[in-house]
């Protein structure tokens, strides 16, 4: 945004323009660029840029548009239609958020996160973009304005991964009595056996990851993992080792958005 645009954005707005027609002209611009150059050359009179106006876009926005040409805006004009766009939602309280995932969310799960953002923001309206993402491996990441909740699989493995190279090694609380029964030859090689339920198959370095937290939690030498294919969980995955739990499923983060829009 700059002042002089943000300027014509709001003059637009006092205009009244019906929204539709304003999308609409907003639309032949990006469409067609090369508008822009016509409108703002110097070679083209002023009558035949008038001709274009009239013949192109809908009559409640000739007014405006023979402004910007007279003052030597046209090539400024889609950004003005971004401001314009920015400057509408604030007035009628409406905040544009994108959520980007692997696996479709209901439209349960979407008012849901409406909800949150509407709780998180003050807004009163929210416009949600979805854009599918296959490289976040399972989960969601929302964007609205400056709020941002990543519950991507991708994240949840970073921040695992940051975990296993900086935290101190935990007191260990799982001991030879307590831990679940596991063969004796596969207790002789100090082998824990680990069950990964996921939505989206996991990389060989991922699987590496996982690994080597087990090793880290349980104190096992060795670790087996046991993939196990869990649609039902809308994305990430489930880890159990032992007594050690790892829950990082879309299915549990959606089930802590709606415990905090329904905690009184």
């Amino acid at each position: 945004m700059n002042q002089m645009t943000e300027s014509y954005a709001g003059a637009l707005i006092e205009l009244d323009v019906p929204y539709e027609d304003v999308k609409k002209t907003a639309r032949y611009f990006q469409a067609c660029p090369e508008l822009c150059q016509v409108l703002e050359s110097p070679v083209i009179s002023p009558e035949e840029k008038d001709r274009v106006i009239e013949k192109l876009f809908p009559k409640s926005m000739h007014r405006f548009l023979r402004l910007v040409c007279q003052n030597h805006r046209a090539a400024e004009l889609p950004e003005i239609f971004r401001d314009y766009r920015s400057q509408r939602r604030k007035n009628i309280r409406r905040i544009k958020a994108t959520v980007e995932y692997v696996t479709p969310l209901t439209p349960a799960q979407q008012n849901r996160m409406v909800e949150l953002i509407k709780k998180k923001t003050g807004f009163s309206d929210v416009e949600l973009n979805l854009v599918k993402k296959p490289e976040l491996l399972g989960g969601f990441i929302l964007r609205a304005g400056d709020f941002r909740y990543d519950r991507s699989v991708v994240y949840l493995l970073e921040r695992m991964g940051r975990k296993l190279r900086h935290e101190p090694m935990p007191e260990m609380t799982q001991t030879m009595e307590t831990a679940p029964a596991q063969p004796l030859s596969r207790m002789n090689i100090h082998t824990m056996m680990a069950t990964v339920e996921y939505v989206t198959p996991l990389t060989t370095a991922q699987q590496s990851r996982i690994k080597a937290l087990v090793k880290k939690k349980t104190r096992y030498k060795d670790v087996e993992l046991k993939l196990v294919h869990n649609p039902e969980l809308l994305g990430g995955f489930i880890l159990r080792a032992g007594n050690y739990r790892y829950d990082c499923s879309t299915r549990r983060k959606l089930a802590e958005l709606h415990d905090q829009l329904t905690r009184r």
